[in-house]
C-alpha cells in the first residue's frame, strides 16, 4: 500500500537487503518517516487504536466529528494484521484489511480519503492529487523536531509539512482555494502506532477561516505514552 504514495518506486531484481538500503537512500526523510518506518513494531497485540476525525468548514452546518479505529492482531511473518473501520454511517469508507503491516495504514487512509474528496469537489482526478502529494513528499516537504501533548504528557515529535498544490499552474482556476491546501503530519515514537495527528487544511478566500480535516490519536488508557 505504501508504494502507492512513494514517488519513483521501481521493481528491482537485487537482493532484498540491497534493495532496502538503496530505498532508504533514495527516498526523502518525509517518505522514510511516513512509509518506510515500522510504526506498529511496539504495539502489543491484540490492540485497538482509536483516532478522532474532525471535519470543519466555514459553513458550520457541514461540521462533523467521527472515529477511525484500527483493530490490530498478529499478522503474517513479523508484521501485524490490521482491520480498519474508517468513519461511520453514510461517511463510512470501505478499507480492506492489511496483513503483514509494519507501517501504520491510517496514513494511507487519511491521504486517500483527502484526495478522493478533493476530486469530488473540483471535478478532477484523485490520481492527479495523489501524484502532487507524492512529488511534494519527495521534493519539498519540511521535517522539523518539536514536542506535543499526548494524554497530559509531553512527547518528542517530528512534524512533516507540505503544500503539494501550490505550484499547480494548469489547474489553478478549477482548484480554486484548494491550491493553498496544507498538510501536516505529527509523528512520535512515544505513542502507539507512531502517528499523533494528521491535518489537511485550506484557508478560505477571505482569510478568516479554513476548511479542515484532522485525525488525532485518542489518549485511551491502553494508548498511553510508551516509557523509554
Amino acid at each position: 500500500m505504501a508504494l502507492l504514495w512513494l514517488a519513483g518506486t521501481t521493481v528491482s531484481a537485487a537482493p532484498q537487503a540491497e534493495r532496502d538500503a538503496t530505498e532508504q537512500h533514495d527516498f526523502s526523510q518525509a517518505n522514510r518517516l511516513l512509509f518506510m518506518t515500522d510504526h506498529l513494531q511496539g504495539v502489543e497485540t491484540p490492540a485497538v487504536l482509536e483516532y478522532a476525525f474532525a471535519h470543519r468548514e466555514k459553513d458550520n452546518d457541514r461540521d462533523y466529528d467521527d472515529r477511525v479505529t484500527l483493530n490490530i492482531t498478529d499478522g503474517a511473518q513479523a508484521g501485524k494484521h490490521v482491520a480498519i473501520d474508517f468513519l461511520s454511517g453514510e461517511r463510512h469508507r470501505y478499507m480492506p484489511d492489511v496483513d503483514n503491516a509494519r507501517g501504520n495504514p491510517v496514513i494511507m487512509m487519511f491521504l486517500q480519503n483527502d484526495v478522493s474528496t478533493l476530486a469530488q469537489q473540483t471535478g478532477g482526478s484523485w490520481r492527479y492529487f495523489q501524484r502532487r502529494v507524492k512529488f511534494a513528499l519527495q521534493d519539498s516537504a519540511s521535517v522539523t523536531e518539536s514536542t506535543a501533548d499526548y494524554g497530559g504528557s509531553e512527547v518528542a515529535v517530528q512534524r512533516i509539512e507540505l503544500e503539494p498544490y501550490a505550484e499547480a499552474q494548469g489547474h489553478r482556476e478549477k482548484m480554486a482555494e484548494a491550491v493553498k491546501r496544507h498538510y501536516s503530519f505529527v509523528l512520535s515514537d512515544a505513542v502507539p502506532g507512531g502517528i499523533l495527528e494528521m491535518r489537511a487544511s485550506t484557508p478560505t478566500a477571505d482569510g478568516r477561516g479554513e476548511t479542515l480535516d484532522r485525525i488525532t490519536l485518542l489518549p485511551a488508557e491502553r494508548n498511553a505514552p510508551k516509557t523509554p
